[in-house]
């Protein structure tokens, strides 16, 4: 794996950081129609004969969030799948754009779907006339896009629940440089450098306000499956400029079970 990049300010915490260096898979999203197999936010989604697209709480249709696949990416990572399509659904009429505050793994009305083996473009279902076309600000993302990836790597984001324990004693307030004249904090620079925005896979999350994996119930989940950020030009939107992650934990990745998943959306 290549040398962190750090900024000189930043260097004597090299030894700090370099032990928390993940691979990561950034997401970039060009606003376009795609294809039934293709990676994609929004749109419709690779649907096999008689299968139903997941029903929320009131057996309504959920909408498609994202959809991978696999075989798209410039490089598996460890104990992710090599192949097939995952998955992420969310409800367009619950409260909480799916999200149940008092359990995030209750899939009712958010789903996350896997299919190993794919099928031909002639066994899919292609009429979904059904469906309401999605508002702006009602759903993220209320447009579709095609997605594309960089295979990257990260150190520890400002916002991970162990970036406390890493950079005990550090003064969060200590003076790193000036620009115009205006003093740079310690915060602030490395917020600047590993704020953990953007969408991906792997790598650290961003939280607009928490980690809630800091609550001992979500404790083990500990591999980001997927980030969402806000991408006005993508037309998504979590509330005010928030961000949208799902978690699992590494032993229900290596099982393929994508039914104990932790979601989550916040925002400023």
């Amino acid at each position: 794996m290549p040398r962190l990049s750090l900024p000189p300010e930043l260097e004597r915490f090299r030894e700090k950081l370099e032990p928390t260096v993940k691979p990561v898979i950034r997401i970039q999203t060009n606003p376009q129609a795609t294809a039934w197999h293709q990676s994609k936010f929004g749109g419709l989604p690779y649907l096999p004969n008689g299968m139903e697209l997941p029903k929320d709480a009131s057996g309504a249709s959920m909408r498609l969030l994202a959809q991978i696949n696999f075989e798209e990416l410039p490089s598996v990572l460890e104990d992710w799948p090599q192949k097939g399509i995952l998955q992420f659904f969310l409800s367009p009429d619950a409260d909480g754009m799916g999200l149940d505050f008092d359990d995030q793994t209750n899939q009712s009305n958010f789903k996350v779907v896997f299919h190993e083996e794919l099928i031909p473009a002639d066994g899919l279902v292609t009429d979904f006339s059904f469906l309401e076309e999605p508002k702006e600000d009602d759903f993220p993302p209320y447009k579709e896009s095609a997605l594309s990836f960089v295979l990257g790597q990260e150190a520890v984001s400002i916002t991970d629940r162990t970036f406390e324990a890493i950079f005990k004693g550090i003064d969060y307030e200590e003076v790193m440089k000036m620009e115009e004249n205006q003093p740079i904090i310690f915060w602030q620079l490395y917020s600047e450098q590993f704020s953990g925005e953007g969408h991906k896979i792997g790598g650290y999350p961003f939280f607009a306000q928490v980690d809630l994996r800091g609550n001992e119930r979500y404790a083990d989940y500990d591999v980001l499956l997927l980030q969402v950020d806000t991408d006005e030009e993508a037309g998504i939107a979590w509330g005010d400029t928030g961000v949208g992650n799902f978690f699992i934990s590494k032993e229900n990745l290596k099982k393929r079970n994508f039914s104990d998943v932790v979601y989550n959306w916040d925002c400023c």
